[in-house]
């Protein structure tokens, strides 16, 4: 038995699909970003009472906890402004692809709504269906079989 292979994305498809990993990848690192303060809130309440209490050495381990999460909140802060600046600009690409498609579609329309009225001179009818054959490809490409 022969197995059909499976359909290649478009790169729409392909696109849209970067951008949700993108979005949950975010929303991954904001949830982890929101754990490390709440961590953060809770040492910084301990650590006011050992100072109440005097207890030195469990003071220090408390501060370099501290100090580790202030790196990692750091860290995560700007993991999260990368992101969301990698977002935009996958937004922006898929909404470029997505009026690239419009256009094509438009120019297909328009290309074949003229070859189904014979208005154009048989000196470039060739030519005008080569072009259509062009565009349809790139529509293909683009959004996939249709």
């Amino acid at each position: 038995m022969v197995r059909a292979a499976a359909p290649i994305p478009s790169e729409l498809t392909r696109a849209e699909a970067t951008l949700k990993e993108m979005e949950a990848r975010l929303e991954r690192t904001r949830s982890m970003l929101q754990e490390q303060r709440s961590q953060r809130f809770e040492i910084e309440a301990q650590r006011h009472t050992l100072e109440r209490t005097g207890d030195i050495n469990r003071l220090m381990t408390i501060k370099q906890r501290s100090l580790a999460l202030d790196k990692t909140i750091n860290d995560l802060r700007r993991s999260e402004a990368e992101s969301l600046a990698r977002i935009e600009s996958a937004k922006r690409y898929v909404v470029g692809l997505r009026e690239r498609l419009d256009r094509l579609r438009q120019e297909a329309s328009s290309l074949s709504e003229k070859l189904d009225a014979d208005e154009i001179p048989p000196e470039v009818l060739p030519q005008v269906q080569t072009t259509l054959r062009r565009v349809k490809m790139q529509i293909e490409m683009l959004a996939g079989i249709e």
